[in-house]
Formats: C-alpha cells, sequence, structure tokens
C-alpha cells in the first residue's frame, strides 16, 4: 500500500539504465505498420501469438488489438506509447514463473504482468489474472506503470496474490506483497494517469497504489496528476492476517500529486481486532487539491484517511465501518489535512463518524520506515 522509495544512488543509477533500456529498444524497431497490429492466440489472420511480440514490433504511437484468448505471459512496455485493447474473452494470465521486470526500470524487485515504463500508453477491455501465483512469484503485481503516462480502463484483474491473505515474514519484517495496481512518478517530466471503471478483486495486500516520489535536494522531481474514477475494489473479507487496502494516493519528499478520486466503490476490507492492522478503505498523503467525492465505502474497518492541503471530501458514503474519515491534524510525517472542505457525507451504521489528530500508528509507522537506509520500496508497517 504505501511506498517510500528512499533514495541514494537509486536516482543516477536508475536514470542511466533507463537511457541505455530506451535506446535499445528503439534501435531494434525498424518495421513499419500503418493500420496496427493484431494478436490472436493461433496466429490467424496474420496476428501475432503473443501481446509481447506485438509489442516489440510496433512503432510508438501503434494500436494493437487483442483478439480472445487466454495469453500466459508477461508483458513491458519501455519508451513506445501504445495502446492495448483487448476483445471480449482476452486473459492475460501470470506464467509460473515469472521475471523480476521492475529491477530494471525501478531498482526494485517486482513481478508486474503487464509493465509499462517512459511512455504514454492505454490499457483497455483486459482480464489480468494473477492465478493465485505469488507463492511463486514474490512481489506479485497486475499493472504497473513507472513515470509514464496514459489511461487504465475498463479492466477486471484478479487473483493476484496467495489465494487467502497471506504476509510473507523477510528478515524478521512483514512484506506487504500482491497489488492490483501500482502508478508511480519519480522522474522529472510530469505525468497524467487516468484508472477508470475497472474492477480489482481476490488482491493480497492493496488494490490500486499511486504515489509520486521526489527528493530533498530536488523538489522538481515526481510531479503526477492521478484520475482515479468509477473503480470498484473487493477485499478479502474479515481475516486475522492482514490489513488490506483498497487505494492508496500519496506523496514523498517534496513531490506533488493532485487529482480526483470520485466515483469508487470499495468493500470488505476488515481485519479482526484490527490485527496487525486496520482495512483502510482510501489513505491518501499529502496531496494537493485532491477532490474525494462520490465514493462508497462498506465493510472497512476504517473509510478514509486524508491528509494535504485544500483536500475536498463531498457527498462519500460510509457504511457498516468502525471509522468513517480520519483527517490527520498537524502529524510530523502524514502532515495536516489543511483547509479541507467537508460536505454531504453519508454515514449508515458507523461507529465513529469522523476523527482528527495526529495519525497515531500511521505516523510512529511512517517515520520508522523512512528512517531506514535500503533503495527497496517500503510498504508503512502499521
Amino acid at each position: 500500500m504505501n511506498y517510500v522509495l528512499l533514495s541514494n544512488p537509486f536516482k543516477k543509477g536508475l536514470q542511466i539504465v533507463l537511457i541505455l533500456l530506451l535506446g535499445i529498444a528503439v534501435l531494434g524497431n525498424s518495421t513499419a505498420y500503418a493500420a496496427g497490429l493484431c494478436v490472436h492466440p493461433t496466429g490467424a489472420g496474420r496476428c501475432f501469438t503473443s501481446i509481447q511480440a506485438a509489442v516489440d514490433a510496433a512503432n510508438s504511437g501503434e494500436r494493437i488489438i487483442i483478439r480472445p484468448g487466454r495469453y500466459v505471459e508477461q508483458v513491458t512496455i519501455l519508451g513506445k506509447d501504445l495502446t492495448l485493447l483487448g476483445r471480449t474473452g482476452v486473459v492475460v494470465q501470470a506464467p509460473a514463473q515469472m521475471q523480476d521486470t521492475l529491477s530494471l526500470v525501478a531498482g526494485v524487485e517486482g513481478r508486474p504482468i503487464i509493465l509499462t515504463a517512459e511512455a504514454n500508453v492505454t490499457i483497455r477491455d483486459l482480464v489480468i489474472d494473477g492465478a493465485n501465483s505469488a507463492e511463486n512469484n514474490p512481489f506479485l503485481f497486475g499493472i504497473v506503470y513507472i513515470n509514464a503516462d496514459g489511461v487504465i480502463s475498463n479492466n477486471f484483474v484478479k487473483n493476484v496474490g496467495f489465494g487467502t491473505p497471506t504476509l510473507p515474514i523477510i528478515d524478521e519484517q512483514p512484506s506487504y506483497q500482491g497489488e492490483g495496481m501500482l502508478v508511480v512518478n519519480f522522474g522529472a517530466t510530469p505525468r497524467t494517469v487516468t484508472i477508470e471503471r475497472n474492477m480489482i478483486v481476490n488482491y493480497n495486500s492493496s488494490g490500486i497504489t499511486i504515489f509520486a516520489q521526489g527528493l530533498p535536494e530536488d523538489p522538481t522531481l515526481g510531479s503526477l496528476t492521478a484520475h482515479v474514477l468509477d473503480n470498484t475494489v473487493v477485499g478479502s473479507g474479515k481475516n486475522e492476517i492482514l490489513g488490506q487496502w483498497g487505494i492508496f494516493y500519496g506523496a514523498y519528499e517534496n513531490a506533488q500529486i493532485t487529482g480526483t478520486l470520485k466515483g469508487n466503490r470499495i468493500r470488505d476490507l476488515l481485519t479482526v481486532n484490527l490485527f496487525p492492522s486496520p482495512g483502510v478503505g482510501m489513505a491518501t498523503r499529502l496531496t494537493t487539491n485532491v477532490e474525494i467525492s462520490n465514493n462508497l465505502f462498506e465493510n472497512v474497518n476504517m473509510g478514509l484517511t486524508a491528509s494535504g492541503w485544500y483536500t475536498q471530501v463531498l457527498e462519500n458514503r460510509f457504511r457498516k465501518s468502525d471509522t468513517g474519515i480520519l483527517l490527520f491534524a498537524e502529524d510530523p510525517d502524514f502532515g495536516s489535512a489543511i483547509g479541507a472542505m467537508l460536505d454531504g457525507n453519508q454515514f449508515e451504521h458507523v461507529a465513529m463518524d469522523m476523527m482528527t489528530g495526529p495519525g497515531g500508528m500511521f505516523g510512529a509507522a511512517a517515520k520508522s520506515a523512512a528512517a531506514e537506509e535500503s533503495i527497496q520500496p517500503k510498504r508503512l508497517p502499521r
């Protein structure tokens, strides 16, 4: 859920690697396809038999039509502006043994089913199936955008985890794994991403994670505009293993994140006795001029936690929850919901409608994570 990409040699080394990779990708592409490309499991109609083969052959700006079938593969898009458009019946499934493709573009371990970096990519109308393969595929992700623009629309992301809620322990620390979608910008180019009308179910850790990451010495990095609209995120319900999150949306180290979180439906995020941490419908951190409106939170321990400048929390509905809204106030790590405007929110069978104050265990957890000297992405321990 929330991550801190801690910097040191990470930034400069990553930029050099990424430039080299993109150069190789461009040099390797010499075939022109004026009418776009297609993919079919059998190659019918002169289509490619794998999505990755079509991506490799495509020129920037092209559209790839994916015809019905099951494609057991990882797809990596580097430096090409593409549209992946699925027809009804398309399933992109995680292989039994996946490659760590995230390290190449972010310097941290990860196995995305679809990875986009340094490009403007639309992904539409696909079923993304993790096949509950996280045991064999550590740090499993559904869709990942790194330093990229684009649209993620009308996809069904499922089974990105272990099958049942699981919290692996690595080096005596909990390791939160199994993410439906991850969008991150830590580059100098401002990025805009729209995530709309997707459904994420049967994930392990968080449904949608979005954050911007800067550096203390360079506030120009990590500008991100993200619109999260009309998605459905469904957790695993009651469990005693881990606190699942629906959506995390935030900024670290002087980065700026702004946009809208509107019309989303988030439910069934319940940790029994709040152990080891509560299930959270939506969490925001140090946002700027963000609108959070018309969302539905149901059967969650905590509906919404918010901090940032001039947040609007409007006409959201909270049902069957322990706490509806937590607004951070003067928290040393999470900041404060300065100038927040609340209006028209509805609470039904909620034990406590709203709380304000320091983040408590959330703030302490953030401070602990930020103090670690590592370039690995860290889920804030809670």
